[in-house]
């Protein structure tokens, strides 16, 4: 590795670690971070083709309120410099990048539990002395123990894995151990389809699944046109599902429409305008880059909103007054926060121009939104459109193809682009009504976009997971040739792919028990280690 790929690699590995904690930009997703590590050390196809396959068994990794899964952004970086530099198989480097994943996720939670919440401390006290820039000073300071909690680590593999030594040692491995990592790495993915089959938990939604897993079984269909049967069944459960709650909606809509005409009526004598809104958008970049233990997201919205409330109270106690309202304890999904942003705008902007209204139901609206759209936000975005976005990005990298990542990355974040942009405008517009106006859009999302899952996730389960159960149960003779039948061809004479669909429900059932995915995977590789050793996986 020559001193240009190495600051290469710690320039783009710190991206990815910053990636980590903001999840706004999605460069933390083994599919960027692996293919970044590519362009860092001159071989893109490789790094591309790493990212592919850790991608699709990090597809479940998630964080959900305060819980950390194994840092992605770290198994991208290393399951790339150990397929380049260490000349380790992807299914070998895959069964390495994920102890250091878990490293990955311990240095996050020491970050996040010491380091920013003393940073947050530090601009709240800086708030309380009139200070007020120290919010955004804060915000970006915990950016460079992100950064570096996966560019050192990376840096130290890379390092290590170019010595001959290491390498040696690697190759001192016991092939039963590296042979079976390789076997593992070919159904460790259902880990990840069951972590998300497990926060989606519809069952009545279930028969899309087996949809999805039977048309890939027994067609020919390529992942676009598994794309297209999901979105053409959730569209249908949508007009269902409309014809039989049309009515409740006419009238919710023409309610919400009153309201929000009042409120229009309303005398302003400090006005909010559309670059305010628009200043609040760009600094929803970097929405959570400095979430803590203590507060969750309460300096990352204080950072946010701090534009509008500069404009709106030019007295200083009650700027101050406003700032620190908005330091106590906050959490909900960093996408859909845009629409309790654009309605506390609205809130703060009334409160700014008419001295009656209570200051306390700015913080009563929080309250009130952020606990279901969190809810909404985990299984709609995480547990649904970016893992069928990885999925198909991943199917187009797994030959090396550019064009994988490329798309997850356009896609994911025109999503995240979308809801960021429209939610903020169209939240501000409603006000405090925004929360009668969500209450029937909300769950009818959800479920037609569980549907779309569902079917993706059925479809993925059969593509590509991959078992072999080699054990010849008998031989006979025909035509002078002796043919072997082994277990693996009996099955696939019941039903291709059974084995696949029984372990992805295995693993779902255990996560439900509230057996830990890390013990899953774990056990998983165990299982590929003893399967080759005992010749009864291949």
């Amino acid at each position: 590795m020559s001193l240009g790929q190495a600051f290469l690699l710690f320039i783009f590995s710190s991206i990815s670690g910053i990636g980590s904690s903001t999840e706004e930009f999605q460069t933390h997703r083994p599919i960027i971070a692996s293919t970044l590590a590519g362009i860092a050390l001159g071989n893109v196809k490789a790094g591309v083709m790493a990212g592919a396959a850790m991608e699709l068994v990090a597809l479940g990794w998630m964080t959900i309120g305060v819980s950390v899964p194994p840092d992605p952004a770290l198994a991208g970086v290393v399951v790339a410099v150990l397929v380049i530099l260490g000349n380790q198989s992807i299914g070998v480097a895959v069964g390495m990048a994920i102890p250091l994943a878990v490293a990955g996720q311990l240095l996050q939670i020491a970050q996040k539990s010491t380091i920013d919440i003393a940073i947050m401390h530090w601009a709240e006290r800086g708030v309380e002395k009139g200070k007020l820039s120290r919010v955004s000073i804060a915000h970006y300071l915990t950016a460079i123990p992100s950064a570096l909690r996966v560019a050192v680590p990376s840096l130290c593999v890379a390092y290590f894995a170019d010595a001959t030594l290491v390498q040696s040692v690697f190759n001192a491995i016991p092939k039963s151990i590296t042979m079976g990592l390789q076997i593992a790495s070919g159904f460790l993915v259902v880990v990840g389809y069951a972590m998300i089959m497990t926060l989606l938990n519809v069952k009545e939604l279930l028969p899309f699944f087996f949809i999805g897993f039977l048309v890939m079984t027994f067609t020919s269909t390529t992942l676009f046109g598994l794309t297209v049967l999901a979105v053409s069944l959730a569209i249908i459960y949508f007009n269902f599902y409309k014809m039989f709650g049309e009515n409740d909606g006419r009238e919710r809509r023409a309610r919400t429409k009153g309201n929000s005409k009042n409120d229009e009526e309303k005398v302003s004598q400090v006005k909010i305008s559309k670059k305010d809104i628009i200043k609040v958008f760009w600094r929803t970049q970097t929405y959570q880059l400095s979430w803590n233990y203590e507060r969750l997201h309460n300096l990352c919205y204080c950072y946010c909103i701090m534009p509008v409330l500069k404009k709106l109270y030019k007295d200083e106690k009650e700027l101050q007054g406003a700032v620190k309202t908005h330091f106590e304890y906050y959490n909900t999904h960093q996408f859909l926060t845009s629409v309790i942003l654009g309605a506390n705008i609205a809130m703060e902007e009334a409160a700014a121009n008419n001295k009656d209204i209570d200051k306390t139901s700015i913080t009563q609206l929080k309250i009130a939104l952020m606990g279901p759209l969190a809810g909404i936000g985990d299984s709609v975005i995480w547990g649904i459109a970016r893992p069928m976005a990885a999925a198909v990005g991943a199917g187009i990298a797994t030959d090396g193809n550019i064009f994988g990542p490329i798309f997850f990355f356009v896609t994911i974040n025109a999503i995240r682009l979308f809801f960021r942009y429209n939610m903020l405008f169209f939240s501000y517009r409603e006000g405090a009504n925004i929360i009668s106006r969500l209450k029937d859009v909300l769950p009818k999302m959800k479920n037609v976009m569980t549907v779309l899952a569902y079917t993706v996730m059925g479809g993925l389960v059969a593509k590509w997971t991959k078992i072999d159960v080699p054990v010849v149960l008998y031989s006979y003779e025909k035509h002078g040739e002796i043919i072997s039948v082994t277990v693996q061809q009996q099955l696939d004479a019941i039903m291709p792919n059974l084995l696949p669909l029984m372990l992805t429900f295995l693993i779902y059932t255990l996560i439900k028990k509230k057996v830990s995915p890390l013990v899953c995977i774990i056990g998983l590789m165990i299982l590929g280690i003893l399967g080759y050793t005992f010749g009864f996986l291949g």
